[in-house]
């Protein structure tokens, strides 16, 4: 079974320590790997460095000032959720959900 092409716009919420922050993920692909950026709506944009699936199970590596942070997910079947945590900065868990935008139909077809 092949892995589903998570290229595209997520919106993401994460619950860090009982404050809500929203924002949107970008992922897109370049020579055959996972890029884009993650843009949390009360702060800079950070650099998607790393995206993996494997049987369903995610990986993102993205950068921020202090050091990397990483998310660790499931996807859903369809393929258009992925649910985990956040491992931040000194080792502290923050759940995370990721949503994929609804992917438009090119005009005329």
């Amino acid at each position: 079974m092949s892995e589903p092409d998570l290229a595209g716009l997520w919106d993401f919420y994460m619950d860090v320590g009982g404050v809500p922050s929203f924002g949107l993920l970008t992922i897109g692909r370049l020579d055959g790997r996972y890029g884009g950026t993650l843009t949390p709506t009360r702060t800079a944009p950070v650099v998607l460095h790393s995206l993996t699936v494997s049987d369903r199970k995610v990986q993102m590596i993205v950068g921020s000032l202090e050091s990397d942070v990483a998310f660790n997910a499931t996807l859903s079947g369809a393929g258009d959720r992925m649910c985990g945590l956040v491992a931040y900065h000194g080792g502290h868990l923050y759940p995370m959900v990721a949503q994929r935008r609804p992917q438009r139909s090119p005009v005329g077809r």
